[in-house]
């Protein structure tokens, strides 16, 4: 966990690099310009020009950086980012897909301002993701908005929902032979691909809450936020792991595994390592709200947190 903080800082480190980079770059062309045309007065118009662009692209920065700053210390004690939703001009969906959403229980619970938001989302996420099928699976619009429903849904709390790390969703009918972990398999998150691989009857039993509060969607979307925010170090991404890191320290306690387990409200794949007992959490979050919140309040509370998503609290 702990190479998963330290990368969030060096992206940091890198981007005010990068950032004090272009700062002085911009400088030394004004400088340059300067010295160029000093004794040129016909070019005075030009270095003034170019004297304005400097000085906003710098301030712009400084800015930037200012205010990013002060969201860290806001989110430090607020828990969550200035806002989460600001769109121009919100997307549409067209009326043959918009019929799928009003049938979404998550979807028709929101007032008619979250419901414009989420439907903007849905397009963005449809239209910068490739939805491909495998072993004769022919993809129809039912089958991609779930999907696209499911990651919009567990990404709903953050600011940044369109993840970097998950560019083309693979459906496959069932189970399949996965390359990258040479096992049969009914879902994984390949990161290197950028992919997520869904069997979509195995997704289709989650998805309709008939297989005992497991649902592979959410397990594997989350793999993929997870990833996400390691690479990443938006206010999303620092939310998602400075919780994840405090979930962590609460857990270490033993006495809390112990109750955990004797629980039996995380199944035993749960387990196997941190990325995967944070993914059956969510599962368990997603399905079971209000048992995880009446068992464990304080880990309940940390996935509110982890990806603000304060929607059953409303």
């Amino acid at each position: 966990m702990l190479n998963c903080y330290f990368n969030t800082i060096s992206a940091s480190k890198t981007l005010f690099l990068v950032t004090l980079t272009y700062i002085i770059f911009f400088l030394n062309l004004y400088i340059a310009s300067l010295l160029l045309f000093e004794e040129e007065t016909s070019n005075t118009l030009l270095q003034n020009i170019l004297g304005v662009f400097v000085t906003v692209g710098i301030v712009s920065i400084c800015i930037y950086y200012v205010l990013r700053y002060l969201e860290s210390i806001y989110v430090k004690y607020k828990k969550r980012p200035y806002f989460i939703h600001f769109y121009l001009t919100p997307k549409k969906l067209p009326p043959h897909l918009q019929a799928f959403l009003d049938e979404n229980d998550f979807y028709t619970t929101l007032d008619k301002r979250r419901k414009r938001y989420f439907a903007h989302r849905t397009v963005r996420f449809l239209e910068d993701t490739r939805f491909v099928g495998r072993e004769g699976l022919a993809i129809d619009d039912f089958m991609r908005m779930q999907v696209t429903i499911m990651v919009t849904q567990l990404t709903f709390g953050m600011r940044h929902y369109l993840l970097e790390y998950l560019e083309t969703i693979v459906l496959y009918p069932t189970s399949f032979y996965s390359i990258l972990n040479k096992t049969e398999n009914i879902g994984e998150f390949n990161p290197i691909s950028r992919a997520l691989a869904l069997s979509w009857k195995d997704f289709q039993k989650g998805n309709l809450h008939m297989d005992k509060g497991k649902s592979l969607g959410v397990h594997e979307i989350t793999h993929a936020i997870h990833h996400n925010s390691i690479k990443n170090n938006n206010i999303s991404c620092e939310i998602f792991y400075d919780t994840f890191l405090l979930l962590e320290k609460y857990l270490g306690a033993e006495e809390i595994r112990k109750k955990i387990v004797d629980s039996k409200i995380l199944r035993d794949y749960a387990y196997t390592d941190k990325f995967e007992f944070i993914a059956v959490l969510v599962e368990v979050f997603m399905e079971s709200p209000k048992e995880l919140k009446k068992q464990f309040p304080e880990i309940y509370y940390y996935v509110v947190q982890m990806f603000n998503f304060r929607y059953f609290e409303d």
